[in-house]
């Protein structure tokens, strides 16, 4: 059966009577994945997505023959809810799966000379790593107690069991024991997943991430052959098209949130056309800092959460170069303690015709730095960057470039979010209004999704 039949057959196996009709504000994979819940439980939807298609920070677009993603690459194995997803839009087929976990192996630009295998990212493969002075390696060692404990004890569903470590910074904590594995494994592997500086993560999200890893057997990273892991995004928008209960509209940017005891309604506009769309309950599925403007009527004390929320950058630029790849790495991941504070990591791919596919992804510092840059000027930045990291690419040409900005890539946990995010929940659930997002949780695209479940679980019960 054809992806397109599919996709309409599930849609006239969901029930046909709804009980709510649910305004779905984003169609990012946390909204996305409240809008199918909700219409697998018979639900009417209206979903609202301000881009000319849905994903939000998990899309991709062909480009030069290969899919590029604009944000996130890859999900996790043990992200059950993702595989029983995929399952039921009849993608999770093993010859259209790539694993990616034996290619994602990095290797860190030490002293801008010396190149060094990270390895997994946990401590004992920290204490292995082969720069890392003895004495400081039995530093690391001497923490594993405390951690463990606390990893082992903490959900891999609920960050706010890791609650116990959130009065501290995690590069403050580990830097007390070794200042090597903070500047060469800590800070550079968060700077090339997450865009992140040293002050934007707790210990207690560090922590609790990798208890998440640990929680979950097979934890392996796949991918889609066709377009990545934007497939799912992609999908879930052809389910939404053929869907005739979902009021599906692309292009259209929610200007205030309303909600009260006889009902919500969102304040919306396409093609400057203004229009207002009302409902029984809202899921609100945009990033969290931009929650508050959106709700002008939302109390003080969740306003204060969403207020205090923050994103870092994660720009991704892509290059065609007319040479093959030769002798160069597969990966680079650059220390900001070697003076790389703008580009976090660099990745080459020969392409086999005498070209080699290659991208450079952005630090948070330099996504500020330079947000009010035009694309041709990052584009200039970003491959002076790649050339001062690798010298031997110097005087090669690019063929082709192209920049996906991302200004609000992923949210950070700093010293003390844990605890405000165990405040928000504490008020509990807002009538008629459910939030969703990677602040609810971490920012994989497993995790994001399961919260727009929650999400939508949570209006259903109420």
């Amino acid at each position: 059966m054809a992806q397109s039949s599919r996709l309409a057959a599930i849609a006239t196996d969901f029930a046909a009577e709804a009980d709510m009709r649910v305004i779905v504000v984003g169609g990012g994979i946390a909204g996305l994945g409240a809008a199918y819940r909700l219409r697998e439980k018979g639900h009417q939807v209206v979903l609202l997505e301000k881009e000319q298609e849905p994903g939000g920070r998990c899309r991709s677009v062909l480009w030069n023959g290969v899919w590029a993603v604009t944000g996130a690459f890859a999900f996790l194995g043990a992200e059950t809810n993702l595989v029983e997803l995929s399952e039921k839009l009849g993608l999770h087929q093993p010859d259209q799966l790539l694993d990616l976990t034996a290619a994602h192996s990095w290797n860190v630009l030490i002293k801008r000379k010396d190149v060094v295998d990270f390895g997994a990212f946990d401590l004992m493969s920290a204490a292995k790593h082969p720069y890392i002075p003895l004495l400081e390696k039995a530093k690391l060692l001497a923490t594993l107690p405390t951690l463990a404990k606390q990893m082992l004890a903490s959900d891999p569903r609920d960050l706010t069991s890791a609650i116990a470590l959130d009065g501290e910074n995690a590069c403050e904590y580990f830097r007390r024991y070794s200042p090597t594995f903070v500047d060469y494994f800590l800070e550079p592997c968060m700077g090339m997943f997450c865009g992140y500086s040293e002050e934007d993560y707790s210990l207690a999200w560090t922590a609790w991430s990798s208890a998440g890893k640990l929680s979950w057997a097979g934890n392996h990273m796949w991918s889609y052959k066709n377009r990545g892991v934007g497939q799912l995004t992609w999908a879930l928008g052809q389910f939404f098209l053929q869907d005739a209960d979902t009021d599906y509209r692309l292009g259209t940017q929610a200007q205030a949130v309303h909600y009260g005891s006889d009902g919500v309604h969102v304040d919306s506009i396409c093609n400057g056309i203004a229009e207002r769309i009302t409902g029984d309950a809202v899921v609100m599925a945009v990033p969290g800092d931009q929650v508050s403007a959106l709700m002008p009527n939302l109390d003080t004390a969740r306003r204060n959460f969403f207020d205090a929320v923050d994103y870092a950058g994660h720009h991704i630029v892509y290059y065609v170069l007319d040479r093959p790849k030769g002798d160069l790495l597969e990966t680079y991941v650059l220390p900001t303690a070697d003076g790389f504070k703008r580009t976090g990591n660099l990745r080459f791919t020969d392409m086999g015709n005498g070209t080699t596919f290659a991208h450079s992804q952005w630090k948070d510092w330099g996504c500020r730095q330079h947000a009010d840059a035009s694309d041709r000027e990052l584009l200039d930045i970003a491959w002076a960057d790649v050339v001062e990291a690798v010298p031997s690419l110097a005087g090669t040409r690019v063929i082709d470039s192209f920049i996906s900005r991302q200004p609000a890539a992923i949210c950070k946990r700093p010293k003390g979010f844990v605890t405000r995010l165990k405040q928000l929940n504490d008020l509990g659930p807002l009538p008629r209004v459910a939030f969703c997002g990677d602040y609810m949780t971490n920012s994989t695209v497993g995790q994001a999704h399961w919260s727009g479940l929650q999400a939508a679980e949570q209006l259903m019960a109420s």
